[in-house]
């Protein structure tokens, strides 16, 4: 089963070390610097928490991001990724 941990947080890091220690790595640097409250991938704010929206992930993944709005954009258009804010009923 994924892993639908809050961005950021202890237990976040800890599941993402173990899947993808690079990303934790990275993002771990990109906090550290810029704050708890930017987006995952680029280091801007404002930023919101996702989750992941797939049917064939894999059982240990990391479903949850923080992301701004052009990393969102990218997520959903080039990469074909679904994403729903964190926390709410997916329609």
């Amino acid at each position: 089963m994924p892993y639908y941990y809050k961005p950021h947080t202890p237990e976040w890091f800890a599941a993402l070390e173990a899947v993808d220690p690079i990303k934790a790595t990275v993002t771990r640097i990109v906090v550290a610097a810029q704050g708890t409250n930017v987006c995952s991938v680029c280091g801007e704010g404002p930023s919101q928490d996702y989750e992941l929206i797939d049917k064939q992930m894999q059982k240990n993944a990391v479903a949850t991001i923080r992301l701004c709005d052009d990393c969102l954009k990218i997520k959903r258009h080039v990469h074909r990724e679904k994403l729903s804010r964190f926390g709410q009923p997916v329609n």
